[in-house]
């Protein structure tokens, strides 16, 4: 050893030319170390020196263990390690929690466990062929596969290889990432934008049928009013006019969706608005059958929100619970604070929503009436 340079960690067991394996066995939290060395050289001082060496040096190679397993088992990626027989013989805390398998089921089990069914012979195949070729296709890249947790759910990950070569025998270890949340807002991003492109093109399909609905709806009624036109012709005139203010409504609907409006909120008292609806609704609410009664606390705060699109909002919900109660019924109209929020509860005593329409009820155009949108049927 050159003169000044600090002793390495094979030096120090090394003093008197000693050849020493250390073998670290972890019994709870005590470890032992073993020096193969033959007994008869133990008893020389160059021996009993290397004991004391081997001594003092132990709890500072088993600090630096507990470091290095602190540090793999604190990390939330799940890190495994097989070796050349595709057997786990490493898995840490965060394997356990992505993948569902405890250390205990993991540790000398097929890596297979964690590969779904159609790609268990092509990783084997892998191994296998990088152990022939030494060609390392994907060690030290990252790559987007897919694995298996225990329950047998499938996710995506994104995983990263690396090979490690100890006493002339090869491991593989793979840090694994579970995607599945950030997959699923790209795969939102994308609908994002074919729904952006769907808009334009509605948007200019809307603008180009506007204007002749317009031009059609026009002359029939006015060929409706014509004083010559017979019976016949003149209900035929008037299908004409409610068709096109059908369309005309549906285009609207379809405008308001591909180009959302601006909201403009005021602060106003939501009160005023739901007594608004409820004297629009009233008359045929009553011609139906159907009891209308409010729930408000004695004073409510003023919240920002745009008139018209709650007073919209309050319509549809009061003309769905009017069509859920043919034979009459009671609906009321509640409202409650909930900091930070101010909630509006519509409730009515009919069917209810059937349990196969639940998914959908936020979809646009999607309804149960046998033809048109709660705005455009007339």
């Amino acid at each position: 050893m050159p003169s000044g340079d600090a002793p390495s960690s094979r030096e120090k067991f090394n003093p008197a030319g000693f050849e020493v394996i250390v073998d670290l066995r972890r019994s709870s939290e005590a470890y032992t170390a073993l020096p193969g060395i033959e007994p008869e050289k133990l008893a020389s001082g160059a021996g009993a020196q290397l004991i004391e060496t081997f001594l003092t040096t132990l709890p500072e190679i088993c600090q630096d263990w507990e470091i290095q397993k602190g540090i793999i088992d604190s990390a939330t990626d799940a890190i495994v390690t097989i070796n050349e027989d595709h057997i786990i013989i490493g898995y840490n805390h965060g394997a356990e929690k992505i993948l569902g398998f405890s250390r205990e089921e993991a540790l000398g089990q097929d890596l297979s466990i964690i590969i779904p069914p159609p790609y268990k012979q092509e990783h084997k195949g892998y191994v296998r062929r990088y152990l022939a070729t030494r060609e390392p296709h994907v060690i030290g890249k990252h790559v987007r596969l897919s694995a298996q947790r225990k329950n047998g759910q499938t996710f995506p990950m994104s995983i990263s290889f690396s090979l490690a070569e100890i006493g002339g025998k090869r491991y593989f270890t793979g840090i694994i990432r579970d995607i599945t949340e950030s997959t699923d807002m790209e795969a939102k991003l994308r609908q994002s934008e074919r729904l952006a492109a769907v808009g334009s093109t509605v948007s200019h399909i809307v603008h180009e049928i506007k204007n002749p609905l317009m031009v059609i709806g026009g002359f029939a009624r006015q060929l409706a009013r014509a004083p010559n036109l017979d019976d016949k012709a003149r209900d035929k005139m008037v299908m004409i006019t409610e068709e096109v203010k059908r369309l005309e409504c549906l285009m609207a609907e379809m405008k308001d969706f591909s180009h959302p409006p601006t909201i403009q909120p005021k602060a106003e008292q939501i009160a005023e608005v739901i007594q608004e609806v409820i004297y629009l609704m009233e008359d045929n609410l009553k011609e139906q059958g159907i009891a209308i009664s409010q729930e408000h606390p004695e004073s409510l705060p003023l919240i920002k929100f745009d008139r018209q699109q709650i007073k919209q909002v309050l319509l549809n919900l009061l003309k769905n619970a009017a069509e859920a109660m043919p034979q009459g019924g009671q609906l009321t109209v509640a409202t409650r604070v909930v900091e930070p929020y101010l909630e509006i509860d519509v409730t009515d005593t009919g069917e209810g929503i059937a349990p196969e329409a639940l998914d959908h009820i936020f979809n646009p155009y999607y309804t149960t009436k046998a033809k048109g949108s709660q705005r455009c049927q007339f």
